[in-house]
């Protein structure tokens, strides 16, 4: 299985991480930065994405060592490049804000799968709010990789 992380908190990264690796015993591709998500996703497509909706423009690994800003949108343009290539991926977000914004109109995180497949034709089969180190949210996300 070919699996991408996109998270930018190394705590929430780790737990992640963890769930993964327990529930489907693979070891994630990680990147950390809008910038690197949207490159890797434009290459050879992903069986599930994990992806954080707010992030860096770039991660910790850049060259410059800079983030960039922050993007409280940043997981839709790894939508939006998964759009453009024509790949169509299960995504589980797991994210710390209880709505966002998509194509400029603030949706709740619950409604967001349904949004997201009319928007961005993506199959989003799980959302989550992610609360650290709360064993009912990694409890969900477990749930949610079962079901992979």
């Amino acid at each position: 299985m070919k699996l991408l992380l996109v998270e930018d908190e190394p705590h929430k990264r780790d737990e992640l991480v963890e769930c993964i690796n327990e529930v489907l015993q693979v070891t994630p591709e990680i990147v950390d930065g809008v910038s690197q998500a949207v490159l890797n996703v434009l290459g050879d497509p992903y069986d599930l994405i994990v992806l954080d909706m707010a992030l860096s423009t770039f991660g910790e690994n850049a060259d410059d060592r800079q983030k960039g800003h922050d993007q409280a949108q940043g997981g839709i343009e790894v939508l939006r490049a998964l759009k453009m290539k024509g790949h169509v991926t299960k995504i589980i977000i797991v994210t710390q804000y209880p709505d966002f914004y998509i194509g400029g109109q603030k949706v709740k995180l619950k409604e967001s799968p349904k949004i997201i497949k009319q928007k961005y034709s993506q199959n989003v089969i799980g959302a989550v709010l992610y609360h650290y180190k709360s064993k009912a949210t990694l409890q969900k996300i477990k749930s949610i990789l079962r079901t992979v």
